[in-house]
């Protein structure tokens, strides 16, 4: 189904630290515990995906699939994963919520952590493990033709996150931070990266890319900073909130850093 695929590899491609409507929310525990996840909206390129591609599909039945995937069963018999990777994310899950007839598709990762430590595992490479295991294949059905696989995985594995290595996230009882590591650098990046200039491109069709993160902390937060900030009544949830273009044309905003 080319409408699924097409938004699949839009998936990858936003990942950096953006989507149609991106949710990143880490929830953490007074023992330092909690669970990662992401909820991602793609139901604008799948709308897209219809309009512009796929019109000698339209007398085929719509997709409609309301699936979750626990990984556990999938991680036991992978061979390219290590054991450590394995123990990390036997408890994670992945949910795609696929509606062709109305344009709809959701999709959310989680995965329980039991301390800082693998908070930042998970933080960093939880879409890489999905893609190792083909989580998404088996959540929707869809399977790269013969010879597509490695290209495919190879271009995935890239636009996941084209520029992971300008970042540091950090996470420690009692800070959290996501930090650019050389701005100078990380402007002169986006400005070459072929994939951010089609997603700034795309954004005029449909609208600017939005991304959020939320922080829910066991304390009451006693300094932070970073893009859109807005602080709970409690002072225990912090949410930033960010575009593609700020990211673009704005990086030094991008950061955030939180005490509590």
């Amino acid at each position: 189904m080319k409408n699924l695929k097409f938004a699949l590899a839009c998936l990858f491609t936003v990942m950096l630290s953006s989507c149609l409507d991106c949710e990143e929310k880490i929830i953490v525990n007074a023992d330092n515990s909690g669970i990662y996840s992401m909820k991602l909206d793609l139901s604008k390129m799948l709308e897209m995906a219809a309009s512009m591609g796929a019109k000698a599909e339209n007398d085929k039945p719509k997709e409609k699939k309301d699936t979750v995937v626990y990984l556990k069963k999938m991680l036991d018999s992978a061979d390219n994963l290590t054991a450590e990777e394995k123990a990390l994310y036997k408890d994670g899950s992945l949910l795609v919520n696929l509606d062709e007839e109305k344009s709809v598709m959701k999709i959310m990762v989680s995965c329980p952590f039991k301390n800082a430590a693998e908070l930042t595992s998970i933080k960093n490479n939880f879409f890489t493990v999905i893609k190792k295991i083909k989580a998404f294949e088996q959540a929707t059905g869809e399977k790269a033709k013969e010879g597509e696989a490695d290209e495919d995985s190879k271009m995935a594995i890239k636009s996941t996150n084209p520029v992971a290595d300008q970042f540091t996230f950090f996470a420690a009882p009692g800070t959290i931070s996501n930090t650019i590591n050389n701005l100078e650098v990380y402007k002169t990046t986006i400005a070459a990266d072929s994939t951010l200039s089609m997603m700034q491109q795309m954004t005029a069709m449909m609208g600017d890319f939005n991304y959020r993160t939320i922080l829910v902390l066991p304390k009451v937060i006693k300094k932070y900073e970073g893009p859109g900030s807005i602080v709970s009544g409690d002072k225990k949830t912090i949410t930033f909130e960010t575009t593609l273009t700020q990211m673009m044309e704005h990086p030094e905003v991008v950061s955030y850093k939180v005490e509590y």
